[in-house]
């Protein structure tokens, strides 16, 4: 029997009793639909949350610090699971940070696959407002190097660079705090950045300084609203204020963080291997993605668990339509054999009619999935996550789409597999005599 023939016969013995089929059939989908909708979702979400860490740690920039402790944000670092860590030799149970000495900032640069070296900029800043306006806003200023400024996508404005002064980019959550009907509208605008020194002499009251900047760009809406970006001789100004600390950022008193580009993302691991071995702090997005993607495969296991058991469900459904279809097909079967089939033949016939309730089940699962993702896709960005347009909240990769159509496909095969051995093995003539 010909592939082709082989189909049409499975499809046609499966049309013979279309309500058994059409509920087994259901019970495949509703398994399917499941699985690839949730995944869906995990899939969107943590593909949100990867852009936005990327934007703020790109993949090709090591982040390193003095202290090799800082920077312990896995599972056991947090305290969830894991062993708890032990602290040796003068070390504290706190995460301090010193300034990097100049040696090791020099050896830093020195290694293989370095292009860039910045200091990372640690401030605070009080609060924003508008020129000429009395509310004030809570705000995050973020100085940042030229390069990675230039991957924050802008909705008007342009971009500044590591020269420039007195110029930001602003987040776009705070054209509607400051009365912007329209993102050009802010460009050219001034705002104050207001910061208070975070150490002052006892009893004595601690300094403010304003800083006025004009408005070069605006951000599109991401989960960063409170964000204002700053080049870095602006940052380090701000930062040295903040401080009280004249000399911070100068061979004086290095930076205590420093944010290293490499040649390529492929050499971030390389290059944060060999810091490793200075002795110093070290992370790569690649760390802080592989903690955002551990949390999601739990989730989505978790999640999957229920399409999994519907799954486990339709494939019982699966054996008892076929065995009862072996029943009603006795005579048929034994009819089959004296005209010169074979086991094998009768076997992959029953085989082939589970396969085609896997895969119409899988098929027609996915295509409701993705049906109902596009319409949570609409609807959310209507409501709660009308402020993120181009976020997608249900994405369908083709390999979801494939893996769950071949996923039910197989299941619906080991399913088959009983009821198919069950039909090979009648006795012709004992098949032929039953009523």
């Amino acid at each position: 029997m010909s592939f082709p023939d082989l189909l049409r016969t499975a499809f046609s013995n499966l049309r013979r009793r279309k309500l058994r089929s059409s509920l087994t059939i259901l019970a495949v989908v509703i398994g399917a639909g499941l699985v690839s909708l949730l995944v869906s979702l995990g899939i969107g979400v943590q593909g949100f949350l990867t852009d936005q860490v990327r934007s703020v740690l790109p993949s090709d920039v090591v982040m390193v610090a003095s202290n090799p402790d800082v920077f312990q944000i896995g599972l056991g670092g947090l305290g969830i699971a894991g062993k708890p860590q032990q602290i040796s030799g003068n070390q504290t149970g706190s995460s301090t940070l010193e300034p990097l000495s100049l040696q090791e900032i020099q050896e830093v640069q020195g290694l293989n696959h370095v292009k860039q070296v910045d200091p990372f900029i640690i401030l605070q800043a009080d609060s924003v407002r508008l020129q000429g306006s009395q509310s004030r806003f809570r705000t995050e200023v973020r100085p940042q190097p030229n390069y990675q400024v230039q991957l924050v996508p802008l909705v008007a404005g342009k971009y500044i660079t590591d020269q420039t002064h007195g110029e930001c980019i602003i987040a776009n959550q705070y054209l509607d705090v400051f009365g912007f009907n329209d993102p050009d509208e802010a460009l050219g605008k001034e705002v104050i950045i207001q910061v208070t020194q975070a150490a002052s002499l006892i009893g004595l009251p601690a300094e403010t300084k304003e800083y006025s900047f004009t408005i070069a760009g605006v951000t599109e809406k991401t989960l960063s609203s409170t964000e204002i970006i700053v080049s870095l001789t602006d940052g380090e100004d701000m930062s040295r204020f903040w401080a009280n600390t004249p000399d911070l950022y100068t061979d004086k008193i290095p930076a205590a963080i420093l944010q290293v580009r490499v040649d390529g993302s492929q050499y971030a691991d390389q290059v944060a291997s060999e810091v490793k071995s200075l002795g110093l702090g070290e992370i790569t997005s690649t760390d802080v993605l592989g903690i955002i993607g551990t949390i999601f495969g739990i989730v989505q296991a978790i999640l999957s668990a229920f399409g999994l058991i519907a799954l486990g469900v339709a494939s019982l459904s699966i054996v008892n339509t076929l065995i009862m279809s072996v029943y009603e097909r006795t005579r048929e079967i034994g009819v089959m054999k004296a005209v010169g089939a074979s086991k094998g033949t009768i076997r992959i016939l029953f085989t082939a009619e589970g396969a085609a309730i896997g895969f119409l089940g899988g098929a027609i699962g996915v295509a409701i999935a993705y049906v109902l993702g596009f319409i949570i896709d609409r609807v959310s960005r209507a409501t709660f996550l009308k402020d993120f347009q181009t976020f997608n909240i249900s994405v369908f990769p083709w390999w979801l789409i494939v893996g769950v159509i071949a996923l039910t496909t197989i299941i619906a095969v080991l399913a088959a597999l009983y009821p198919a051995h069950r039909a090979a093995g009648l006795d012709p003539i004992e098949s032929l005599r039953y009523e």
